[in-house]
C-alpha cells in the first residue's frame, strides 16, 4: 500500500507542474469573456441573464469591501494570490444564482474563497444553505477555516471537520437531495472519484457536480460523459449538470 500511495503522489506531484505550465499558456482573460456562452449551454438561462449576473457581481459593494479586505489578510500573511480563486469564484457565483441554489454542498474550505462567492449567491437569492467539509486542523497562516466569507453570509454557512470520505455520505444522506456539489479536496483520482460517484448519487435532477481543478486530469471530462452529464470548462472550474 506505502508503495501504491507513493507512487500516485509523484503521479499527482507531476500533474501538478504540467499543469503549471499550461496555465502559463492559457488565455484566462478570454476563458473569462467565454464564461457566460459556455455556461449558457448547459444552464437554463441564455447568454444575456448570465453576463447579467456576471455584472451583478461586480456591482456586490457588500461583499466586495469585506472580501477584499479579507484577501488582504491573507495576502500579507505571506500566502500565494492564488489561494483566493476569484476567476472560478465568480464562475460558481453566476451557476448559483441562474439555478437559484438552495443547497450545497463542498469539499476543501482553505481560506474560503469558493465557499464565500457561493453563500453570497444564496443572500442573493434570499435563501439557501452551503454545507463544507475540510479536515482537522485550519488554512496556513493565523486564520481560520473560512476567513474570507463576510460576516452578512456566515449564518448561512454549516462547518464540518473531517475526512471527506468519512464525513460525506452520512452529511449527504443526512440533508437530501443537494443542489450543487463542489470538489475542491483531495485532486489525486481516488478520492476525486470517491466525492464525485458519492455526490452524485445525492444529486437533485438538473442539479450541478462542480470541480476545482479539472485540468490536473482527464476524470471530470471522463465521469461526466460516462454518466450522461452536460459539462463545461471556465478557467479550472468543470462544471457539470444532470
Amino acid at each position: 500500500m506505502t508503495d501504491t500511495n507513493a507512487v500516485r503522489d509523484a503521479i499527482y506531484a507531476f500533474r501538478k507542474a504540467r499543469l503549471g505550465l499550461e496555465r502559463r499558456r492559457l488565455d484566462y482573460g478570454r476563458e473569462t469573456r467565454d464564461r457566460a456562452d459556455r455556461l449558457a449551454e448547459i444552464l437554463p438561462a441564455s447568454v444575456a441573464e448570465l453576463r447579467g449576473y456576471e455584472r451583478e457581481y461586480e456591482s456586490l459593494e457588500w461583499f466586495h469591501d469585506t472580501y477584499a479586505d479579507r484577501v488582504a489578510d491573507v495576502h500579507d500573511a505571506g500566502v500565494a494570490t492564488g489561494t483566493t480563486h476569484w476567476r472560478d469564484g465568480v464562475t460558481l457565483y453566476v451557476v448559483c444564482r441562474a439555478l437559484g441554489i438552495e443547497t450545497a454542498v463542498e469539499t476543501g474550505v482553505l481560506y474560503g474563497s469558493f465557499d464565500a462567492h457561493i453563500l453570497a449567491a444564496m443572500v442573493e437569492n434570499g435563501g439557501g444553505t452551503l454545507h463544507s467539509v475540510d479536515l482537522p486542523g485550519g488554512p496556513p497562516g493565523p486564520f481560520e477555516y473560512g476567513h474570507l466569507i463576510p460576516d452578512r453570509c456566515r449564518d448561512r454557512w454549516h462547518f464540518h471537520r473531517g475526512d471527506a470520505r468519512e464525513v460525506l455520505p452520512d452529511l449527504l444522506e443526512r440533508i437530501g437531495p443537494v443542489d450543487l456539489f463542489l470538489h475542491d479536496s483531495d485532486h489525486r483520482l481516488p478520492h476525486m472519484r470517491f466525492e464525485y460517484e458519492t455526490a452524485l448519487a445525492h444529486l437533485e435532477a438538473g442539479g450541478v457536480l462542480a470541480s476545482h481543478d479539472v485540468r490536473l486530469s482527464a476524470l471530470f471530462d471522463r465521469f461526466s460523459d460516462t454518466n450522461g452529464l452536460q459539462s463545461c470548462v471556465v478557467c479550472d472550474t468543470g462544471i457539470a449538470r444532470s
